[in-house]
């Protein structure tokens, strides 16, 4: 397999070789088809595809009861990535995922939404992606790819922050973190535009259309597919809510536990493992009334809906590269952004006045359409992490162990497990590796950048004995005054009120992955060294100590709406 991926490095070298003397000749020589043939099939395309606050579970081939077929048979035909980790929110994900750089250092060391005053001035906490890093797509254009985003960007609201002036030459973007998924509000190459169409669905038309407007013109393609499903609010087609509304009638203490199963089955949850019980503040399923069953029903058919419209997309994505002949010659990652989303901000006052700018409401009879202003909860939030702590804007398991699958013929061995620890920040190098291209370091076009932080997976990818990371590496995080390292078989968290008191504890994730035993105190020493790795990593990427008299955001979520703490 070793072999295999230094021949694809030599065959990346020669397709650069090609680009540059074609670049630098006669520009009004037009090179020969069979040359530009030649020079596309031995660059290997790239094809990034990214869920929005999908569950760990929320996939078939993690254990979901709900059909995604083409994702599904891109993990048969690939491998699934088994300790996967992002960021535990949007944007600050996606600002490690397009740069591989510390989000305290790229602008997003907290979430624009949530920035405060002690935020101002401070670098790193800008708010977008600043000018301090070079995305991993400008690399790649430079270089000669082609590179597309449809989606979610959620990285700067102004022009000149636009995914255009990051090194996409075609975009039809969000900018912002939420959408209504049936008439967003869009930016086509840098022009406002109104949706027509399911985001899903438009996202994956302007994908295609993209690609297949320069196929053939001699140059790979890099490819950014950023849904916003199965984000709130809870919309989707009709006809798929439909076909979901008898799947979760037994609720979500069963929906939970069927999954589980399947995961131990699956062999990615310890076969000796019970299932962590429900959190405290969800009900049990029979103590609601027949409405309250009603209503949390159809929440969870939309969601599952949504999931399903998802994959039908990917179904189509993946089918053009079929078509196209590309197959062969791309690596597709699939992956989430965060965890599931337990929160209800119909009450946040910010959320209350855009819901009534936008004629939205929270009704049963309209669920799930264009009016739709609901969110899935707590309960079905849980269901989407299943046997791991907590969710989205947490660093537990539940709100940063996300669901990755990758397919990348004659380098991924297909139907493997991938069970070392990799993370969102390693995604970029890992593209640049792909295609033999070389992060400049620390400057850029004449400004200072800072280096990568991740590692590149690929050659992992060719030969799992080529761990990303030993287990004397610390790997850490911070958000919202939550920290988090990762080495080895350890993780040390430390999580803010009202969900614990800012002590740190100790977990064994191939022992414990649901966190429910604390070692802190049976292995002082592994804590310790976790501690000062996390110190360090705090140090070196300008991490704000967060006021201890400042609630962390979001707000704890409860079953019927979240404890509202002002700020």
């Amino acid at each position: 397999m070793v072999d295999r991926m230094q021949l694809l490095r030599w065959t990346v070298c020669l397709g650069l070789v090609f680009f540059v003397a074609c670049s630098t000749g006669n520009e009004n020589v037009e090179e020969e088809p069979s040359n530009r043939a030649t020079t596309q099939s031995t660059r290997p395309n790239i094809l990034l595809i990214v869920a929005d606050d999908l569950g760990y579970g929320d996939v078939g081939a993690f254990g979901s009861e709900i059909d995604t077929p083409e994702l599904d048979a891109l993990a048969r035909d690939g491998a699934r990535f088994t300790r996967f980790y992002t960021q535990v929110s949007c944007s600050p994900t996606r600002a490690l995922l397009m740069t591989g750089v510390d989000n305290h250092l790229n602008g997003l060391g907290t979430m624009a939404e949530d920035l405060l005053p002690h935020h101002d001035g401070v670098p790193g906490y800008e708010g977008y992606l600043n000018d301090r890093v070079v995305t991993g797509a400008q690399l790649l254009k430079d270089a000669g790819y082609h590179t597309y985003l449809t989606g979610k960007w959620h990285l700067g609201l102004t022009p000149d922050k636009y995914p255009s002036q990051r090194g996409f030459e075609r975009t039809y973007a969000s900018l912002v973190g939420n959408v209504n998924h049936f008439n967003g509000r869009y930016i086509e190459d840098g022009k406002k535009i109104n949706g027509d169409g399911y985001s899903s669905d438009l996202f994956t038309d302007k994908l295609i259309e993209a690609i297949e407007s320069n196929h053939g013109d001699g140059r790979p393609f890099f490819g950014a597919l950023l849904f916003t499903a199965p984000h709130w609010p809870l919309q989707a087609p009709t006809a798929l809510i439909e076909k979901y509304l008898n799947r979760y009638v037994d609720g979500w203490d069963v929906t939970r536990q069927r999954r589980f199963e399947r995961l131990k089955e699956m062999g990615l949850v310890p076969a000796d493992m019970g299932l962590p019980p429900r959190i405290e503040e969800v009900p049990d399923w029979s103590g609601l009334t027949d409405k309250e069953r009603q209503i949390e029903t159809k929440k969870m058919a939309i969601h599952a809906a949504m999931v399903d419209n998802l994959d039908t997309n990917v179904g189509r994505i993946l089918d053009l590269l079929e078509t196209l002949g590309e197959s062969e010659n791309t690596l597709v990652v699939f992956m989430s952004d965060n965890g599931t989303d337990p929160y209800d901000r119909s009450q946040r006052p910010m959320y209350v006045a855009r819901r009534s700018e936008l004629g939205l409401n929270t009704s049963f009879e309209d669920m799930g359409t264009d009016k739709s202003y609901v969110f899935y909860g707590l309960g079905w939030a849980q269901v989407g992490s299943v046997h791991h702590r907590h969710y989205k804007f947490l660093p537990s398991e539940g709100g940063m162990h996300a669901p990755m699958i990758a397919r990348f013929p004659g380098v991924l061995t297909p139907g493997d497990d991938l069970d070392s620890f990799a993370s969102v920040v390693d995604i970029t190098p890992t593209f640049l590796d792909v295609a033999n291209v070389e992060h400049p370091g620390t400057q850029y076009r004449d400004r200072e950048i800072y280096p990568m932080r991740g590692r590149s997976l690929l050659p992992y990818m060719s030969d799992s004995l080529n761990v990303p990371y030993g287990d004397d590496d610390p790997v850490a995080f911070e958000i919202y005054g939550h920290k988090v390292v990762f080495m080895g078989p350890w993780k040390a968290v430390q999580l803010r009120q009202p969900w614990d008191q800012s002590i740190w504890r100790l977990y064994n994730l191939n022992l414990d992955p649901g966190e429910q035993q604390d070692l802190a105190y049976d292995e002082p020493e592994v804590l310790t060294i976790l501690i000062d790795a996390y110190e360090s990593f705090a140090k070196e990427n300008g991490v704000v100590d967060e006021p201890a008299d400042v609630p962390p955001f979001p707000y704890k979520p409860g079953h019927l709406g979240d404890l509202i703490v002002e700020r």
